[in-house]
């Protein structure tokens, strides 16, 4: 009956309220299926928020006891959500999730397991179809997920509520019935009390389809990620940067763009950005601005140069700057530069206030400003304020033709071209 998807050396963890779905499955784990794991936790969270809340964590207790299973149980206290007229539910769900992380560390669990079913299955793919909740992830449950040190697993995901009740019947095992389930006040009551079995009451109509779109949806979803990570693979410089292909990118389906945003945004940033923020980057990215920065956090920035798009750290950057990749040529301002087999887009700008060099003489690292580089080379007071300054991540390694980084003295070069300009590149 159950899908076992952990070892037999590995902690699971059930996340128990005392209804008939998690009682179900504690009787199932602790009989027939008692030889599949090391040990069995299990974890009660008493909301306190029905007569009968507290009566349901005696009951757990009881049972743990009997049966020498070890219990965990967190008291919530949910009285400020209900002042502010929040949403009870969506609080309640962070702060378990936020213990459950909590109990799997501090016992060790490989596996926490929920008693999520079929019927469950439907509702959520139902409550996100018509609340427009439609976004980067499945329309339903995830049959496992990993989170943080554990992973999250739902056996009883393939088993309707009425195997369940077949189950209780033949097995005789107690529990509580929630009876605040039953209240259409809340979304979710109503569509799993009223919607869907008024759809599954007409003939022609079954909520099975609800299922047959989840897999389809989860396929395309698959598709879309493959198609993303060979854009990324092929197209996309991924060093301590990302830098992409403009046109390229501008040139995939929208909904590849979004996961390709997703997947380097993540990589780099370490968290994802909603639909919205996404469409004003892509629009951005596919009109006729030439130059432009987008924050993405306090140290990340989107640039828009040319051609190129750049996922950085940020840097300071002003619309007179530019960036050049191996090979290239670049006349900035009165200056030519000439590139070879660079690894990484240069940023190339003018000087700014504190600009300094760093250089090693005999092993010891020393600084030394940009202006005093200047000055000490003579360099034309006329051409101080247009001298490219070329930075590579956060460090100078050339100033005009009068400094440059050992490392880069065969693979870059910089010449005034000043009066000649137009001779050579009319």
């Amino acid at each position: 009956m159950l899908k076992i998807t952990w070892d037999e050396d590995e902690i699971i963890a059930l996340a128990v309220s005392t209804g008939i779905d998690s009682m179900a499955l504690l009787h199932m784990l602790n009989t027939t299926y008692r030889n599949t794991y090391r040990k069995l936790i299990c974890l009660h969270v008493n909301h306190g928020l029905r007569e009968a809340s507290n009566e349901e964590a005696a009951f757990i207790k009881k049972y743990c006891e009997e049966h020498n299973i070890e219990l965990y149980i967190k008291n919530l206290d949910l009285s400020e959500i209900v002042k502010q007229n929040k949403s009870i539910q969506e609080a309640s769900r962070k702060y378990r999730y936020a213990w459950f992380d909590e109990m799997m560390t501090e016992t060790s669990g490989d596996v926490l397991l929920t008693a999520h079913h079929i019927d469950d299955q439907k509702e959520t793919i139902a409550y996100r179809l018509f609340s427009g909740r439609i976004g980067r992830a499945s329309l339903g449950i995830e049959v496992e997920q990993t989170r943080q040190s554990y992973r999250i697993v739902r056996p009883l995901l393939h088993i309707s509520k009425s195997e369940i009740a077949q189950y209780q019947q033949i097995s005789g095992f107690e529990y509580y019935e929630d009876v605040t389930n039953k209240d259409t006040k809340y979304t979710r009551n109503y569509i799993r009390n009223e919607v869907l079995p008024t759809i599954q009451k007409r003939e022609e109509l079954s909520t099975n389809h609800l299922l047959d779109l989840n897999d389809w949806v989860d396929d395309a979803r698959k598709l879309i990620k493959e198609q993303a990570s060979q854009f990324i693979k092929n197209e996309v410089l991924l060093e301590n940067e990302a830098n992409i292909k403009r046109d390229v990118f501008n040139n995939l389906n929208q909904l590849v763009k979004v996961q390709v945003l997703d997947e380097l945004v993540d990589k780099y940033v370490g968290r994802r950005f909603s639909m919205k923020a996404y469409q004003e980057w892509l629009s951005i990215f596919a009109n006729d601005t030439k130059q432009s920065v987008i924050p993405v956090s306090d140290n990340w920035q989107f640039v828009v140069a040319y051609d190129k798009l750049l996922l950085c750290e940020e840097i300071e950057f002003d619309i007179n700057s530019t960036f050049i990749e191996a090979f290239e040529q670049c006349v900035f301002d009165k200056w030519l530069i000439e590139t070879k087999n660079i690894d990484k887009s240069l940023l190339v700008r003018t000087r700014l206030t504190g600009d300094r060099i760093q250089y090693y003489n005999r092993g010891n690292k020393h600084h030394k400003k940009v202006n005093r580089i200047m000055i000490d080379n003579k360099l034309d007071i006329h051409k101080r304020d247009t001298c490219p300054i070329i930075v590579n991540g956060k460090d100078i390694i050339a100033v005009g033709d009068i400094w440059m980084d050992s490392n880069f003295k065969n693979l870059l070069t910089i010449t005034y071209i000043g009066d000649d300009f137009n001779e050579r590149f009319d």
